[in-house]
């Protein structure tokens, strides 16, 4: 069951908003209240999974009651459900909320947002560590820089000088994209001197790629010294694994859109483990496991902390509305072939009139087909051979023992065979990945 609070004066469309979802989520369990004074007395006496407010609320608005909910109940998802009004309070939620929702919100849109970011805290078993994912003090947020980029995206007519524009501002930023930009990663033609020109060459979805993966690593120097971690190899390492999951996924002639999202997901694929230094002493039991027992890291993350950075990453970009395929790349990248148990799982339950998905009186969702996972190349299938051929050393096209490919994985596709080009565009990757990169 999930137990749902909407905050909002306009009880009229909410209770509509209500009894919408009840149809499509007869398990939810949903509460409105008008003001943030009100869902404050009914949290302290009750637990809910999601909150969703509106910023203009009497008394306490929208966004104190986020930063409260963030302070008191961390495990809350916190979703702003409000009009573009004001551009400057809608930045300032950014700060204490998950996602933003603008209003109105159809139900289907609602429904999906809330099943997503639940489902996906659902895969970590950790108590501790679901309250550090959710805790937006204990953990960055989208930089205004993102959201700026994604909000011109998204606009009628979305301006490629509007974006460089965006990136100027952060001089920092924008010279590090720059450096990225001109190294061998994006192999251009020719040398590219700002902002704007970045934008054309390399497209919007690889600039946002580039401007949420370089904050988030700039915002763990501190915990990475204190557990001795290298930020740096951490980084050439998704580096590579980003471009090679790219190449991959254009060897394979995927969609334009496959592309895109087999990079953003490789860039990203790692990031649960900078969530783990916000738990060092956890983190050092992990790293003294595998010294002593030799065992694979995600086994002794399992082992020690009863879930793994790839869940870990994948519900942090889950809360933050990322595409879906770049976080389920993110969350099987080590095993893909739990993602393909867990659809016939869910087609199972939907059989059974379960209702993961359902059909309901405001329309059909139809249940995601398992055989699109077991049969076509994926996102998720680049990033996750991308990852494993990375990993590995000394491969090459005379090579047949894979120690981390989920051979079966492939075996279901049938792409096996395909292995000795993926070597050879893995070690073209790797000679191509030298590039001094500074964090700081």
């Amino acid at each position: 069951m999930r137990r749902i609070l909407f905050v909002d004066n306009d009880s009229g469309s909410i209770q509509e908003l209500k009894k919408i979802l009840g149809f499509m989520c007869p398990d939810w369990e949903i509460e409105i209240v008008i003001s943030g004074e009100d869902a404050l007395k009914l949290m302290s006496g009750s637990i809910f999974d999601v909150l969703v407010s509106d910023i203009s609320l009497q008394g306490m608005d929208g966004v104190e009651l986020l930063g409260a909910v963030s302070e008191r109940y961390p495990k809350t998802v916190r979703i702003i459900h409000a009009k573009l009004s004001n551009p400057e309070t809608v930045l300032k939620s950014t700060m204490t909320a998950h996602q933003f929702l603008a209003k109105p919100c159809c139900a289907e849109i609602m429904k999906n947002t809330i099943d997503r970011t639940c489902k996906l805290r659902d895969l970590l078993k950790n108590e501790t560590l679901q309250k550090i994912v959710a805790g937006t003090k204990n953990l960055p947020s989208l930089p205004d820089l993102y959201n700026s980029i994604v909000s011109e995206m998204q606009s009628p007519e979305p301006s490629l000088k509007r974006v460089g524009y965006f990136i100027s501002q952060d001089v920092s930023m924008s010279a590090k994209i720059l450096q990225l930009v001109n190294s061998a990663f994006f192999a251009l033609p020719r040398k590219i001197t700002d902002p704007q020109q970045a934008s054309v060459f390399v497209g919007m979805e690889s600039l946002k790629a580039l401007v949420l993966s370089i904050h988030l690593f700039s915002s763990f120097t501190e915990d990475a010294e204190l557990c001795e971690f290298s930020l740096t190899n951490m980084w050439k390492h998704c580096l590579i694994t980003g471009g090679l999951a790219r190449d991959i996924a254009r060897a394979e002639k995927a969609s334009g859109k496959v592309v895109e999202e087999a990079m953003i997901a490789g860039m990203l694929h790692d990031i649960g483990k900078l969530i783990m230094l916000k738990v060092p002493r956890q983190y050092k039991k992990v790293m003294r496991l595998i010294e002593t027992t030799g065992c694979d890291p995600a086994e002794a993350e399992y082992t020690t902390m009863k879930t793994s950075h790839s869940e870990l990453g994948a519900y942090l970009l889950g809360l933050w509305g990322l595409p879906g395929n770049v976080i389920e790349s993110v969350a099987f990248h080590h095993n893909p072939s739990r993602l393909i148990e867990r659809m016939f799982i869910m087609s199972h339950e939907y059989s059974q009139g379960g209702f993961s998905n359902t059909e309901s009186k405001v329309g059909k969702l139809i249940p995601q087909p398992t055989a699109r996972y077991s049969t076509e190349f994926t996102a998720l299938t680049a990033v996750h051979i991308a990852n494993a051929l990375t990993l590995q050393e000394n491969c090459s096209s005379e090579t047949t023992l894979f120690p981390y490919v989920d051979m079966s994985y492939l075996k279901t596709l049938e792409l096996t065979d395909r292995l000795p080009e993926w070597v050879e565009l893995s070690n073209n990757a790797k000679q191509r990945s030298e590039i001094d990169f500074e964090l700081n």
